[in-house]
Parts: C-alpha cells; sequence; structure tokens
C-alpha cells in the first residue's frame, strides 16, 4: 500500500507540474504613473484580467483610468472606462505578456501623420501625441488605453526595466490639452516622457481567483492516474 501511494503521489505531482498542466486564474492589477503636473493626483488604472499559466496568455483585460486633469483633489477625478483589450503581445526578452485595454472599440488614438500605428506609445511619441483625425477637433474619436505587463510568474514584483514599458494615453475630453492627448511613458522605456512629464512608477497584481485546470487538463490528470494504478497493480504481482 506504502509503494501505490508513493507512485500515485508522484503520478501527481508530474502532472501538476508539467506545462501541459493548464491554469487559468483571474487577477487584479492596479498600475500607477506619477504626474508632477497635477499632483495630488496621479493617472491611475484599476482593472482586472484572466491569465492562462500554460499560454501566457491575457484575456478579458478591463477597468478604468483616472485622469488627473479633472477634479479638484484625487477622490473626485473623471475614471474612464476601458473595457476593450485589443492588443496582446509575448516579449521573451523582458519575460512575460503585454496587454492593453481601450475605451473605444478601435486601437485609433493617436493622429498618424508622422507614421506608426495610431495607438502605441511610440506612435504617441513620434506624433507628439496628437489626436486621431486631427486636425479637425470633431474627428478626435476620443480614445484611450492602459498598457500593462503581466510577468511569467504573474505575482512576481516587476523590474524596472518592465515598469518601464507600462503606459496609457487619454485623448478623451478630460485628457486633452488643444491637440494634444495626455500620456505617460517612460524616458527609459521609449526615449520620452509623458505629455505632460507622466511616467509609470508601480503596478501592482493580486490574484483573484485559485487557478482553475482546464478540461483537457482533468482528463489527462484521469489518464495518468489510471497508467499509475496499472503500474502499481503490475508491480504487486511480481512481488
Amino acid at each position: 500500500m506504502t509503494f501505490l501511494k508513493k507512485t500515485l503521489a508522484l503520478g501527481l505531482l508530474t502532472l501538476a507540474t508539467s506545462p501541459a498542466f493548464a491554469a487559468v486564474a483571474t487577477y487584479n492589477v492596479t498600475t500607477t504613473w506619477f504626474e508632477p503636473d497635477t499632483q495630488p493626483k496621479n493617472s491611475i488604472f484599476e482593472g482586472s484580467f484572466n491569465y492562462d499559466s500554460a499560454t501566457k496568455t491575457i484575456t478579458s483585460l478591463a477597468g478604468k483610468l483616472s485622469e488627473s486633469m479633472t477634479g479638484t483633489n484625487a477622490s473626485n477625478m473623471t475614471w474612464l472606462d476601458l473595457n476593450y483589450q485589443l492588443v496582446s503581445w509575448y516579449d521573451a526578452t523582458l519575460g512575460g505578456t503585454f496587454a492593453a485595454t481601450f475605451k473605444n472599440n478601435s486601437t485609433s488614438t493617436f493622429w498618424t501623420g508622422a507614421g506608426g500605428n495610431g495607438w502605441s506609445p511610440e506612435s504617441g511619441i513620434a506624433n507628439g501625441g496628437v489626436y486621431a483625425g486631427f486636425p479637425r477637433a470633431g474627428n478626435n474619436p476620443g480614445n484611450a488605453y492602459a498598457l500593462i505587463f503581466v510577468p511569467d510568474s504573474p505575482l512576481t514584483t516587476l523590474t524596472q526595466a518592465q515598469i518601464n514599458k507600462l503606459a496609457y494615453a487619454d485623448c478623451a475630453p478630460g485628457g486633452m490639452m488643444g491637440a494634444v492627448c495626455m500620456t505617460g511613458t517612460s524616458a527609459a522605456g521609449y526615449g520620452d516622457i509623458g505629455t505632460m512629464s507622466g511616467y509609470p512608477v508601480s503596478q501592482v497584481i493580486t490574484m483573484v481567483t485559485v487557478p482553475v485546470p482546464e478540461a483537457s487538463t482533468y482528463a489527462m490528470l484521469s489518464l495518468g492516474l489510471a497508467v499509475t494504478g496499472m503500474i502499481a497493480r503490475r508491480r504487486r504481482e511480481q512481488v
């Protein structure tokens, strides 16, 4: 019986620690960009997302972004709903996954007169943070986004290099300065700070739900237990 228990335990451990043991969990995230020109108010993204540890993918990223130029203090700023995760990619060098969630169901954020893809931090810097649809103010779609980073181990504290790549943009009415959208980027990460000197300072991720194995994993687990049982039975017969 002792041998059987040991064999079963070994089988379970092997399955649970293998890359195929896909587990999806829900997390909360709070990302902060320091805004020297609007103190004591900062630009803050508060949201949640699902993370698959096997595929290292982020889904359902959504939340709200504060507009630090609005309100009289940090308690009454305007908050924008960002409910459309439209961009995500894995960065092997930084060891984690990027994802951006938008106010509109479109990535169109910045003017593309100087090139770029119309939403990325690099595009915003290249075009001086000018809104999409420039020069007609009525053509501004008023988009906004928050770009976060999730390490391979989501609860790990971000390194400075990872923090440097966090970014946001706000081209909604409360984030506009004439034709320029409010942005937050770091010089180390993108070559320039935000349009009002804002830059990323922190990100905190906390777990909401314990990882739940996918259906295919349960099937693998059942098969593994069956095989382990057969091995144990044959071992006893040989004794």
